[in-house]
């Protein structure tokens, strides 16, 4: 990491890992389609995200990348369907620095069956093909609001609120310079299984659970096996409390919303664009349950003079489908 970051803005000292879970499009080239054919040498079937080696007619060997199991699970895509060995042609966007690699969203297999690995991407060779894509999808469903808060809620890919952060944003000088220096390749924080912190970890696409806790209210992600404390009664002045990934959170109700204030985040990246984050940031959440209880928004204001020369405010909207669960992530180092 950039040791510049680190004496500006007093951030907490981490090892940065190797780069597989990465800035997504600072690594691949999204205006560029290519097709590739070999065969599968190597398939590894597990989160942050599938990938597999595959051996060209040039016998160069391709790293080939596609979304995670989480994901690909909820399509009805298993494991089964690719195998070390297997011919396959694959349509995807090679890396931007020139290495054999690639991410895709379409597999075609030695059957001429075409598998469509992302929810909602359209299909490269036939309008026939395996990945469904309605759990990801489809609104939520109307009739929970008895229910409140605590269930399980869903992200729709299409969906407002699926992308929570901004385009631009009120750097201030010190910030807007790292963030022109940052290299996702370099300098990625989230390499194999690194979980992200606070405020990045709310953009995670898998479902979110509430739970209660005693008092407490209990906020379970799916990525990362992560579970956050949300605290509800405070007695008098907080005392020891140290900096952690996902920051010391206290709550309460606003008539049915609940409202959560959070500081103490030691994570020193606010998104995967490079924007530094500092100890000192500070978060303003807000989560209202809709009338007909099909949907949860939410809303983050984010205060940290070091990074922003104004609060920030983000949105974000999770759907309630009946049945769905907060499944174990497991991810698993490359």
């Amino acid at each position: 990491m950039n040791r510049t970051i680190c004496i500006l803005f007093g951030f907490y000292l981490m090892p940065i890992p190797s780069v597989a879970h990465h800035a997504f499009s600072g690594v691949f080239d999204m205006n560029n389609l290519t097709e590739l054919e070999g065969q599968i040498t190597r398939l590894m079937w597990r989160n942050p995200h599938v990938q597999f080696t595959m051996l060209d007619a040039n016998d160069e060997l391709w790293d080939i990348e596609t979304n995670s199991v989480s994901i690909l699970s909820r399509m009805n895509v298993s494991s089964d369907l690719l195998a070390e060995g297997d011919r396959v042609t694959v349509a995807g966007y090679p890396a931007r620095s020139g290495s054999n690699e690639m991410w895709i969203n379409n597999i075609l297999l030695m059957d001429g069956t075409e598998l469509v690995t992302r929810p909602g991407a359209n299909p490269y060779w036939s309008d026939e093909h395996l990945g469904e894509s309605d759990t990801w999808l489809e609104a939520g469903a109307e009739g929970g609001e008895s229910l409140g808060i605590f269930r399980v809620w869903s992200t729709r890919f299409n969906g407002p609120g699926r992308y929570m952060f901004l385009d631009d944003y009120p750097l201030t000088e010190t910030a807007a310079a790292i963030q022109a220096a940052f290299d996702p390749l370099l300098d990625n924080p989230i390499g194999e299984c690194s979980p992200k912190g606070m405020p990045w970890i709310m953009q995670q696409p898998y479902p979110v659970k509430f739970s209660k806790d005693g008092n407490n209210i209990l906020f379970h992600i799916e990525e990362y096996d992560l579970v956050r404390t949300i605290y509800m009664v405070q007695d008098g002045i907080e005392i020891n409390i140290q900096p952690s990934l996902l920051g010391h959170s206290v709550g309460r109700w606003e008539g049915e919303d609940l409202v959560v204030s959070t500081h103490s985040v030691d994570w020193y990246y606010f998104n995967s664009g490079g924007i530094p984050q500092s100890a000192n940031a500070r978060f303003e959440e807000r989560f209202s349950l809709s009338g007909d209880g099909a949907n949860l928004d939410y809303t983050i204001v984010v205060s940290d003079p070091e990074t922003f020369t104004e609060p920030v405010l983000m949105t974000k909207q999770w759907v309630w489908r009946p049945g769905e669960t907060v499944n174990p992530y497991i991810c698993t180092n490359y």
